[in-house]
């Protein structure tokens, strides 16, 4: 959640220059893509591209900053969701540390021990080593354990909070959450690290007209779907649909 309340479920930033871009021809349709394997499914207006290269890149360089982040974001979204990493374990320290990538990898590499079978996992490092700043930290994300409070055991370096999701829109608003500080310049290193994971494409599907589009949109949440959310950003025409697609026992993990 953020500081006044409010959650963070989706991602909100847009440049209304894109609304009115020459250079991006919107002939009517509209575009679906269904990623039903995260619960997510979203529609928008089809953006046919001119062929003219230049034109676009003077447009889209200013957006770099932001669409990185978003599709970041969207990309550990998907990761966590895909997954059920409802564990956001909060690496701190007491100390400054010469090497922070070195520790939260050694520390994945003790956790593993707590998982039966293949442990998945994120890690969003914030903060700097630099004075004056935020001090660093490591958001790890892990799928819920009964052991976590062992598995936080194995940070030696300072104190260790853990925070539980249980279903897959808390999932989806800790990952916004925590990748608040994505929207930033190229070459600072990764944003985030992760397991090897194979996220399925969305399926792609035109319609001529929205109307058929929604009804398309809205028939893929599966009957009896539970945290069904439906959201439309400021950006164009666009509306995005959520649901759950897992379990949520995380008591029984």
């Amino acid at each position: 959640m953020t500081e006044n309340g409010k959650h963070l479920d989706n991602d909100t930033s847009y440049d209304d220059s894109l609304r009115n871009n020459p250079h991006l021809e919107n002939r009517g349709k509209y575009a679906l893509y269904d990623n039903s394997h995260t619960g997510v499914a979203s529609l928008g207006p089809l953006v046919e591209r001119q062929p003219s290269r230049s034109p676009r890149r003077e447009t889209r360089l200013p957006q770099t900053v932001g669409s990185a982040a978003r599709a970041s974001r969207k990309r550990l979204r998907d990761h966590a969701v895909l997954h059920q990493l409802g564990a956001c374990v909060v690496l701190t320290y007491a100390n400054v540390s010469p090497d922070p990538r070195k520790d939260v990898e050694k520390f994945i590499k003790k956790a593993r021990s707590h998982y039966p079978s293949r442990m998945h996992y994120a890690v969003v490092t914030e903060g700097s080593v630099e004075p004056g700043g935020i001090r660093i930290h490591h958001n790890v994300l892990l799928p819920a354990n009964r052991d976590l409070i062992a598995i936080a055991e194995h940070w030696p370096h300072g104190d260790v909070f853990i925070g539980i999701n249980p279903t897959d829109s808390d999932i989806r608003k800790m990952v916004n959450y925590v990748t608040k500080a994505f929207a930033r310049q190229s070459g600072l290193g990764a944003r985030f690290i992760k397991s090897k994971s194979k996220i399925p494409k969305p399926v792609k599907q035109v319609f001529n007209n929205k109307s058929d589009a929604e009804a398309a949109l809205m028939s893929r949440i599966p009957d009896g779907a539970t945290g069904v959310s439906v959201y439309e950003p400021r950006c164009g025409d666009r509306k995005i649909v959520y649901w759950d697609v897992n379990p949520h026992q995380i008591e029984d993990v």
